[in-house]
């Protein structure tokens, strides 16, 4: 847990954007502070010259307190959220008419963090912020930003990814995994279940139920989340008990404790999981060869991935993807 001066985030409203994450993220960080007794972040709504902003579709107009470009000094982290676009098309041209907010984020001072989710992470590639980071986004946003912007490391198989100053998120909801972990880290865990139990809902999409001890979302202790997204970085093939405790430096009989405590699997179970999850998810994509999933996330061979893949769910592969498609 992180102690010290209150920390500043600026919440960046512009043309296009959702802001109803920012809201939430404002209702969360207000539950957060009355919780815990104390001031966990500051928050200032901007945009980047101080002007309101039209909140789309008949909404009322949004007035920041202040400019992006008057307060960037201040900020700690930016925090920029989805947008609304549904093609390859539309990105483009929303990327040609956030010139002004690409540009503000590209001149940033260097102490700023940046974090973003769902489609508002292009933005961050584009000012070229994320180049050479490993970094997250929606779904179907994956062959276009593999495209647009092959310089970062994309790792669309994870709901969130910390790389050093930047932290992306998937999903139209994912400010909710980002602030779940940022929050862990900075108030008492028994104080942070109960804002999530009041505020943070549940995954809208329909997943396999022998996920439901892997997801982000249902994990409340912050060295939990931690194992959770080492296992998503760590082949499948190195990911062993003795390793994973050695990354929380626990022994592995201590981690094994922990685990079955925690989530009422052994801890071998419970890591496959978190790698036959990612299998998942990117069967859910679309039609990506299996072969080229087991390459990607680190099976000895893909007959070995589809057996443990069947074993976990009782679907094989093929039929796990005509259940769970995602809609295009």
């Amino acid at each position: 847990m992180v102690a010290g001066p209150p920390f500043t985030l600026g919440l960046l409203l512009f043309e296009g954007c959702m802001p109803a994450g920012l809201f939430a993220v404002a209702d969360l960080l207000r539950a957060a502070h009355l919780r815990a007794g104390r001031e966990l972040m500051r928050w200032r709504w901007l945009t980047v010259d101080g002007r309101p902003v039209n909140g789309g579709e008949g909404g009322p107009a949004l007035t920041p307190a202040g400019a992006l470009i008057d307060s960037a000094d201040e900020l700690d982290a930016l925090l920029l959220p989805g947008l609304w676009v549904s093609s390859l098309e539309g990105l483009q041209q929303t990327l040609q008419a956030r010139r002004a907010e690409i540009a503000a984020l590209r001149a940033l001072p260097a102490h700023c963090a940046l974090w973003s989710y769902c489609a508002g992470v292009p933005l961050l590639a584009a000012s070229g912020r994320l180049q050479g980071r490993a970094a997250t986004a929606t779904w179907w946003l994956a062959p276009h930003l593999q495209a647009l912007f092959p310089q970062v490391a994309w790792q669309f198989d994870e709901a969130l990814v910390d790389s050093d100053s930047t932290i992306t998120a998937a999903g139209a909801n994912g400010y909710l995994a980002l602030m779940l972990d940022q929050l862990a880290r900075r108030m008492e865990i028994e104080s942070l279940r109960e804002v999530q139990e009041v505020l943070m809902l549940p995954q809208p999409r329909q997943r396999h139920p022998a996920f439901a001890a892997v997801s982000l979302m249902a994990l409340r202790e912050p060295w939990l989340r931690e194992l959770l997204l080492w296992a998503q970085r760590t082949p499948a093939v190195a990911l062993t008990v003795p390793a994973a405790a050695a990354a929380l430096k626990l022994s592995p009989r201590t981690l094994s404790r922990h685990l079955q405590a925690a989530t009422g699997l052994p801890a071998a179970s419970w890591l496959r999981r978190v790698k036959l999850r990612q299998v998942a998810e990117r069967l859910s994509r679309g039609p990506e060869p299996l072969k080229r999933l087991a390459e990607d996330l680190g099976f000895s061979t893909e007959a070995a991935l589809h057996r443990m893949f069947k074993q976990m769910t009782g679907l094989t592969p093929q039929g796990y993807r005509a259940q769970y498609r995602q809609g295009t």
